[in-house]
């Protein structure tokens, strides 16, 4: 659901604001929109360091020593 917002700035400011939304063939409300929707993203991440933290965490982790490592599990549980 939309919401009308109304915002106060300088005039030199709104002018940069209707020409780059011009170039961008988009609208003032909608560079706006994009601007905030990217902020929150970054705000999100920036409040879950658990996740972020965790992002390359596997990056040196070897598949074959896991699959190595449960072949020995399941031959010592199954083997006797």
């Amino acid at each position: 659901m939309k919401t009308k917002l109304t915002l106060s700035i300088d005039e030199d400011l709104a002018k940069f604001a209707h020409k780059q939304a011009r170039a961008n063939r988009s609208s003032v409300s909608g560079m706006f929109s994009e601007y905030l929707r990217q902020y929150k993203i970054q705000s999100d991440k920036a409040n879950n360091p658990s996740i972020a933290s965790m992002v390359g965490s596997l990056k040196h982790y070897s598949i074959d020593d896991s699959k190595k490592a449960i072949m020995a599990i399941y031959a010592e549980k199954y083997s006797r």
